[in-house]
């Protein structure tokens, strides 16, 4: 009998959970994932039920750092979430409720706030295509960076709106980019490098100019601008410490306009390091002082370029 009693229990408790399951698929099937974000709550009051799925619901972006603007925007988009449904469990009669938000109007939300920047991307993109001068084309385009990034913000939020999370029309900000870049890779910068003239000073140099956008090269038949780069490393061994070798780097860096004919920017840096081995000591200090120069230079380019 016990048996017996024991089987009948757990069939009821099988018999209602497939039950409960079977009634949230109903329910759910009214909200296609590719159009609806739902969260689902229960509690032993409807009211409770529904005030938590819709709590659990607006956490959506909780996750995303707070920008400029976003408070009141997600805010807005969080506004047009409901509770959708609700239903008692007769089985262990608690209450289970629906919080639903419709991905389209959300995402209308966010459109005046794309339109915005990608107007003024637009105009910068059509300022750039009939200039001429292609410093004043790079000028135009120092100007993108913040308005990309202020996309960028956004398209966090629009990602987790979207069904595929995807970023609002790719291909025009895919535009906007390619702009961007070309206007830096049309500034050619031909590098001199005499002195120690060390693979380790190219590299960090030129890579981290060519990282900027700018195209950067030796012996180039025409360019915008010289980088002339004199380096001079001095060799020591340490007096206290047996087998220690010093190396003293120095970089003496020039800027000049090809065009002008003018020098816009001079300065040197110093680095120091040492190694059991001397020529690892002197590899050392070349990276150091190219490493450390190497940010200066990109500064006095554009500092240059917004003087122009």
């Amino acid at each position: 009998m016990k048996k017996t009693a024991l089987l009948l229990a757990c069939s009821l408790i099988i018999t209602a959970c497939a039950g409960n399951k079977n009634i949230l698929n109903e329910k759910m099937a009214k909200y296609p994932a590719d159009k609806y974000i739902t969260k689902l709550a229960s509690a032993a009051k409807k009211d409770d039920a529904k005030t938590a799925a819709l709590k659990d619901l607006k956490t959506l972006f909780d996750n995303l750092l707070p920008s400029e603007g976003s408070d009141i925007r997600r805010e807005s988009i969080l506004s047009k979430a409901y509770s959708a449904q609700w239903w008692k469990d007769k089985a262990t009669g608690k209450y289970y409720a629906i919080a639903v938000l419709e991905r389209g109007p959300a995402q209308q939300t966010m459109q005046p706030y794309y339109a915005s920047i990608d107007g003024k991307l637009a105009n910068l993109q059509q300022r750039i295509s009939g200039e001429g001068d292609k410093y004043v084309r790079l000028k135009n385009a120092m100007q993108m960076p913040p308005l990309f990034e202020q996309r960028e913000q956004l398209d966090k939020e629009y990602r987790l709106l979207s069904f595929d999370a995807g970023a609002y029309d790719e291909e025009n900000l895919y535009a906007y980019k390619a702009a961007y870049n070309k206007t830096f890779y049309d500034i050619k910068i031909n590098a001199v490098i005499t002195g120690a003239d060390d693979t380790a000073v190219k590299t960090y140099l030129i890579d981290s100019l060519n990282s900027l956008g700018f195209y950067v090269g030796e012996n180039l038949p025409e360019y915008d601008i010289e980088l002339a780069i004199e380096t001079k490393v001095t060799n020591t061994s340490s007096q206290t410490t047996e087998g220690l070798f010093w190396a003293d780097s120095t970089a003496t860096i020039s800027l000049k306009d090809a065009h002008t004919g003018g020098i816009f920017a001079t300065f040197s840096k110093f680095a120091r390091d040492g190694s059991g081995r001397q020529d690892e000591a002197r590899r050392r200090s070349l990276i150091s002082v190219g490493a450390d120069s190497a940010p200066i230079i990109k500064h006095k380019i554009l500092e240059y370029i917004e003087r122009k």
